[in-house]
């Protein structure tokens, strides 16, 4: 299987909280430390290491509480430690502004560089017209999510859906407007399916949802795609607004196919059984044994 993009798995998040968390610590820990360990004669640019610490996990924020942090240092340590001159007051108070300024600016710096490598991940990741996931991408996360259920158990359900007649709508209305309406069927697509569902643009008109659950669950959620794709209109030349329905076949691993080459299979199987049924309905592909059986459809 080619490897086209490496994607996060479901604990990422945790584990960037975790780091900015440890992060945020180690900077003031290092402040406290600098404070205690140099006394009176603060050494100045060393101070630039916590500060960049919290600026670069926090941005703005970590700045700001790395320098409130310091600042109340210095204040307790010239109140019990090192009784203050004014001298020395003074380039506590004018280290410490001229240090937060700083941080704000490496804050400011780390952000515009975390959204720029964010859009970049998000542009190999992601189709640029809807918004889901791309092929490459859907198909990664199939792998893993297979490897998953192999080796740990439980259950997935494959959703595959088509446009229905979206040849003819593009001749009828033009690509724009089929660009459009696109559009806005990802937006659709994404407001219904949750955070840990993985919705990705398969190819042309054609979508795919992976979720973990049987095919109740793929039954339903297909079906909520399904009603929610009838009420999305774009408006068209003359003023009309067209729509289109869509398609939809669902399978389940692992016990109607035995990998990821077979699972796609057995849904699509489904869908082009919902278009041979009359089109805007769903499937739901059913196996036993291992054996397929045809599909049966649970909608009217």
């Amino acid at each position: 299987m080619t490897q086209a993009t490496r994607v996060p798995g479901p604990g990422a998040d945790r584990r960037i909280a975790l780091r900015r968390g440890v992060a945020l610590a180690a900077a003031l820990l290092a402040g406290s430390a600098l404070v205690v360990l140099t006394g009176p004669g603060y050494v100045w640019p060393l101070f630039l290491f916590p500060l960049l610490l919290g600026a670069l996990f926090f941005f703005e924020l970590g700045s700001l509480v790395v320098t409130v942090w310091l600042g109340n240092l210095l204040v307790l340590y010239h109140s019990f430690a090192a009784p203050a001159t004014p001298e020395a007051v003074r380039q506590a108070l004018l280290g410490t502004a001229l240090f937060f300024i700083a941080g704000l600016v490496l804050g400011r710096v780390q952000r515009r560089h975390r959204d720029e490598r964010r859009e970049l991940a998000a542009s190999t990741l992601t189709d640029r017209l809807t918004g889901l996931y791309n092929y490459g991408t859907f198909v990664d996360y199939l792998h893993n999510e297979v490897t998953k259920v192999d080796r740990y158990g439980g259950e997935l359900s494959l959703l595959m859906l088509d446009l229905d007649h979206f040849k003819q709508f593009n001749d009828r209305y033009g690509h724009e407007a089929g660009n459009e309406l696109l559009r806005r069927l990802g937006g659709t697509i994404r407001a219904l399916v949750r955070e840990a569902d993985i919705a990705a643009r398969y190819g042309g008109e054609e979508f795919a949802v992976l979720i973990r659950g049987d095919e109740t669950h793929g039954y339903e959620l297909a079906e909520r795609l399904r009603r929610a794709v009838e009420t999305v209109a774009v408006d068209v030349r003359g003023g009309e607004r067209a729509a289109v329905t869509i398609s939809a076949g669902v399978a389940m691993y692992p016990s109607a196919a035995s990998g990821e080459a077979e699972l796609i299979e057995a849904a699509d199987a489904a869908l082009y059984e919902s278009k041979r049924r009359g089109r805007n309905r769903v499937t739901v592909f059913t196996g036993v044994s291992g054996e397929r059986e045809l599909p049966a459809s649970l909608s009217a």
